[in-house]
């Protein structure tokens, strides 16, 4: 009988060590693929404010808001099941909020289309401009750059009447005809990475200034790498918009029966 007890010390001292010690943690680390697919659905959500979804629809952007929150939580603590899972309710959410904003935009007066396009605008510009595009004498793009293009992608697809004018610059180094034609390699790099993020290539053309317009310092690094650049420009064609009857939301009991089946 006397050795039941120390028995039992024994294990109890054992399975002790095999708790986690101060500072450690059960759970996993977030997935870095999923992490940064949450950040692109974070651009996404931000998007949708600028275009008024937040006073338009509150209640779908706030069930859209929730499960980004949730699915941030669950691979933020590492369960990425779970995460996947919320994802996908999110994606089918975000899915239904983008054709009743697609609806709204054309048929009331939810919101001022022309403040809310201009923000657009700007926000794309931003991305556009983004630092450290290429290295010398590459036409590869540089990760934020192209993680730059993917947001400036989501905005371009939603905008069908906007054309994009892209300008190829290199820095002062080579020979004008050289960088000429680098200019334009890389302008059409950057044509050709938004056509496959799903931009319509007809809103897209490319030219190249070479170093026609770049000015810098030989001693200063930083220069020689800011000219080595895509320049964008937004031409907004409003006449390619097609005609639609605008509604008040007073008659929003009305605007309900038009909208396509399935869009709420």
């Amino acid at each position: 009988m006397g050795k039941l007890p120390n028995l039992l010390m024994i294990l109890l001292a054992s399975g002790c060590t095999t708790w986690p010690t101060t500072g450690d943690t059960p759970y996993s680390p977030p997935d870095t693929e999923q992490w940064h697919e949450l950040e692109h659905h974070s651009f996404e959500l931000q998007l949708l404010t600028i275009r008024g979804a937040r006073q338009c629809i509150p209640a779908q952007y706030q069930q859209l808001a929730n499960l980004h929150d949730q699915a941030s939580q669950e691979a933020r603590a590492g369960f990425k099941d779970d995460a996947d899972i919320t994802l996908l309710a999110y994606q089918t959410q975000l899915a239904k909020t983008q054709r009743l904003m697609d609806w709204l935009e054309h048929h009331t007066e939810c919101l001022a289309p022309r403040h809310s396009e201009v923000q657009l605008k700007e926000q794309l510009l931003l991305l556009m401009r983004v630092d450290n595009q290429f290295a010398f004498n590459r036409i590869e793009l540089l990760p934020d750059y192209q993680n730059a293009l993917r947001r400036a992608a989501a905005i371009l697809k939603r905008q069908p009447h906007w054309q994009l004018q892209l300008t190829g610059h290199t820095d002062t180094i080579g020979t004008e005809q050289a960088n000429y034609q680098l200019g334009m390699r890389r302008a059409d790099t950057v044509r050709r990475f938004l056509v496959e993020q799903g931009v319509d290539a007809h809103q897209i053309s490319i030219s190249s200034a070479g170093k026609k317009e770049s000015f810098e310092d030989p001693r200063s690094k930083t220069q020689r790498l800011s000219n080595r650049k895509v320049d964008a420009r937004v031409l907004v064609d409003h006449h390619t918009r097609a005609p639609h009857r605008v509604y008040s939301l007073s008659d929003w009991h009305a605007v309900r029966e038009q909208i396509t089946p399935g869009t709420l």
